[in-house]
């Protein structure tokens, strides 16, 4: 049975979120296919594609997967199938590793936890202690490939560990799963230049419409609102979400891209962009994709460069999208910036105009993974 996050999954549960992943896949391919112009398509396919992956590396952990893997490396005979079946045999196992150290650490004699008032059974796996919510220290896994309650990067940059506290956010308590920080050196190098440094609170998947409230919130009486994405509450399920305290600003993780970065102006934490990307590249984040506006500059300074480019299409721009409000950038037309994270380039200056064009979004997308060797 499944132990509560983040420890152990069961095979049974896990198989029925893969399951549903490859349909809410089958669903987005099947809008796309219908009407590629549409960026929403676009974009609700990459998610669904994100999430399969991460359910897919989920089950490979669980006990069924481990068997299924292992009896179809018994009758592949293709030494590169072979090969990767054997590296996914390795990720699993990493990862089932982490989750019984995670689960070992929390023990809790209710076999009920009602955190948010949220009722959650906790049976107990081959005798494994029951566990809590709370702040988790992850040791890496295998290099290169990350699955979904990966902290081995956070946990280098200092998380902390122990007890959670619960945050109230739009009038609702809310129990993190863990606290991430940044490493006091850069911290302090922050803070030296009059930035904010805030802890950031994992949320559970069941408290994504928070983190979407909070998005669209951000977007209301915002000229600047057509360049603000804002996924669906159950795409933002499948990411990491990480906020503030006072849940006024958050930067979220789909798989290894950073997405739905916001911090609204009455947040108690002001200029915190650059160390909440820091954190969320502790915690596994590598690449991003953005509008040519002032956001690259931003990205700069945390170590993102870019890549490659793609130049504006008229049939492709956003819902509401004024031309006259981003006139300064390139008539109201700017490319769509793809970077990637390289730890020798934090505190750099962005070049504008940097970055080689590609013909599709696709395109950008590869030529960021071949930069990071994924």
């Amino acid at each position: 049975m499944c132990q509560k996050y983040p420890g152990p999954r069961c095979t049974p549960h896990v198989r029925a979120r893969l399951d549903s992943a490859r349909k809410r896949l089958g669903s987005a391919q099947t809008l796309f296919d219908a009407n590629p112009a549409i960026t929403r398509n676009r974009q609700r396919l990459d998610s669904a594609k994100a999430n399969l992956d991460a359910r897919s590396a989920e089950y490979d952990a669980t006990p069924g997967g481990q068997t299924e893997l292992r009896n179809q490396l018994g009758t592949e005979d293709d030494p590169g199938k072979r090969e990767k079946l054997q590296r996914r045999l390795q990720v699993g196992k990493a990862l089932r590793e982490q989750q019984i150290r995670a689960a070992s650490g929390f023990t809790h004699d209710d076999p009920k936890d009602n955190s948010n008032g949220h009722e959650r059974d906790t049976d107990s796996d081959a005798g494994r202690a029951r566990i809590v919510l709370a702040s988790v220290g992850m040791e890496s896994g295998v290099a290169g490939i990350r699955a979904f309650g990966d902290r081995a990067g956070v946990a280098r940059h200092g998380d902390r560990t122990g007890e959670v506290p619960r945050l109230l956010i739009d009038d609702r308590h809310i129990t993190p799963v863990a606290v991430h920080r940044l490493q006091d050196e850069r911290a302090q190098h922050r803070r030296s230049r009059g930035e904010s440094t805030p802890e950031l609170y994992e949320l559970h998947p069941r408290d994504a419409a928070t983190y979407r409230r909070q998005m669209e919130t951000l977007r209301d009486g915002n000229r600047f609102a057509a360049s603000v994405y804002v996924y669906s509450e159950d795409e933002y399920a499948g990411m990491r979400l990480l906020v503030t305290d006072d849940g006024r600003s958050g930067i979220a993780l789909k798989d290894d891209e950073i997405v739905s970065l916001y911090a609204h102006r009455d947040s108690n934490h002001p200029a915190a962009a650059n160390s909440m990307l820091e954190t969320a590249v502790a915690a596994g984040g590598r690449r991003l994709d953005c509008f040519d506006t002032v956001l690259p500059a931003i990205y700069a300074k945390s170590g993102f460069v870019p890549v490659a480019r793609l130049k504006w299409n008229d049939d492709y721009a956003p819902d509401g999208w004024d031309y006259n409000t981003y006139a300064a950038f390139n008539g109201g037309r700017p490319d769509v910036v793809f970077m990637a994270h390289e730890p020798a380039s934090v505190d750099s200056r962005y070049q504008r105009g940097s970055g080689r064009y590609v013909n599709s979004y696709d395109d950008g997308i590869d030529a960021v993974r071949a930069r990071l060797g994924r």
